[in-house]
């Protein structure tokens, strides 16, 4: 008979950085309890903040702490949070999960069985430190003078920003992907603060599709973190298109 294991260790892929330096990436987790699942129904916790809930009960150690607070878990970065979410997931359900996903040329549903073990996981190397992102637009944001900027510096976004959007989710997703990507813009052109914060989501709406969908792109690109886009086939028009893993089914039971 094999021992029965309590806890899990699992390595961040960004990690955080202590005030006296150095990087911690060693966290560990327990399985979900009856506790946890009642988080999934309280009408209050949505988003960002269900995420924070949800992992600070769940979190044995983090880095160097323990027992683990709602501000250690709101500090990290969204690509480790996310990934926590993952093991949590298959530590407490195991790797299957059904999917759903819509296809693009029939709208047909496409239910798809998930092995959550063949997800890619990008890693940051254990001497490499985060940098931003540097992103060109093709067309950028011309302001009231006229002035075309297409230069971005980029930064992931934290538990922080997540918590702050949740109150926009249920109502305005869009505006709450938005809002979520003006907080990781460090420099847009020679836009000042203070313009990007008086124009707020409006810089991003005035932007091209393209651009957005690059601005997208860029975060799900080559940055660290799990990546939850799928190739998925059409059993009805046989059409292959790329899909998004839903993590907000990740703990539906049933």
């Amino acid at each position: 008979m094999s021992a029965y294991q309590s806890e899990f260790d699992v390595q961040l892929p960004i990690g955080i950085t202590p005030p006296d330096g150095g990087v911690q990436r060693h966290a560990v987790l327990r399985k979900m309890r009856g506790h946890e699942e009642a988080l999934l129904y309280d009408a209050d916790l949505v988003a960002g903040r269900l995420v924070t809930e949800l992992l600070k009960n769940c979190l044995v150690r983090l880095g160097d702490q323990s027992p683990v607070t709602a501000e250690a878990v709101r500090g990290l970065y969204s690509a480790d949070r996310n990934y926590l979410l993952l093991e949590l997931r298959r530590i407490t359900l195991g790797d299957r999960m059904p999917a759903a996903y819509t296809c693009p040329r029939c709208n047909r549903a496409v239910q798809v069985q998930e092995n959550l073990s063949d997800l890619e996981v990008r890693w940051l190397e254990p001497d490499q430190s985060l940098q931003d992102i540097q992103l060109d637009l093709e067309d950028g944001y011309t302001d009231r003078q006229g002035t075309r900027h297409t230069a971005m510096t980029l930064t992931l976004p934290t538990g922080v920003d997540e918590e702050f959007v949740t109150p926009m989710v249920v109502k305005d997703p869009l505006k709450a992907q938005d809002a979520l990507t003006l907080r990781c813009i460090k420099q847009f052109g020679t836009l000042s603060r203070q313009a990007l914060e008086a124009y707020g989501v409006k810089i991003l709406r005035d932007l091209t599709l393209g651009d957005r969908l690059r601005l997208q792109a860029c975060f799900n690109g080559s940055t660290p973190g799990v990546n939850f886009m799928r190739q998925v086939v059409c059993a009805g028009c046989g059409a292959v298109f790329d899909g998004v893993l839903d993590i907000s089914s990740f703990f539906v039971i049933g």
